[in-house]
């Protein structure tokens, strides 16, 4: 049989900035939701640093600030990774690339009360490529995490690559 052209879409994301306060990284998030699974996971620990804020936070905030959240603790970890996903959108298959430095940060954050704690889960991504057979999966995947999570992304490069397929 002769061989088909094949078009692979590379999407890159540059930048990222995930947060929410149920899940500590965007993967988790693709792996509860999408159902994408763990092909390879390298890490190692660049640093860490952890802060908590005096109990007697109320008297060092500003009278403005006296209504809005107060962060009572902050974790910060800066990894080196490689981690490759695969999984499925749109029956399309994708591969996810998480490549570079991430920072994590966790803070624990209370209300003007006091009485609720919660923590908020921030991490940034220094690159994260997409690849697929379907650009518009890419597309319609990267719109729903914008909006369903408010992933903000510093900028993004589409890259297509064509070439042969012993089908």
């Amino acid at each position: 049989m002769p061989q088909q052209p094949r078009e692979l879409v590379v999407l890159l994301l540059k930048g990222v900035v995930f947060m929410h306060t149920e899940y500590k990284l965007l993967e988790e998030y693709l792996i509860d939701k999408y159902g994408f699974r763990r092909i390879e996971e390298k890490e190692q620990i660049v640093s860490e640093i952890r802060q908590i804020v005096p109990a007697d936070y109320k008297k060092i905030v500003f009278h403005e600030e006296a209504k809005s959240p107060v962060v009572l603790e902050e974790t910060e970890e800066k990894v080196s990774t490689l981690k490759i996903y695969e999984g499925e959108y749109l029956d399309a298959r994708i591969s996810v690339y998480v490549m570079g430095d991430v920072v994590q940060r966790e803070d624990i954050v209370t209300e003007t009360g006091g009485e609720e704690q919660y923590p908020v889960y921030t991490a940034e991504y220094q690159l994260i490529k997409f690849v697929s057979d379907s650009g518009y999966a890419l597309q319609q995947l990267i719109e729903r995490l914008t909006i369903d999570l408010g992933l903000n992304v510093k900028s993004k490069e589409w890259v297509f690559h064509r070439g042969l397929n012993a089908n």
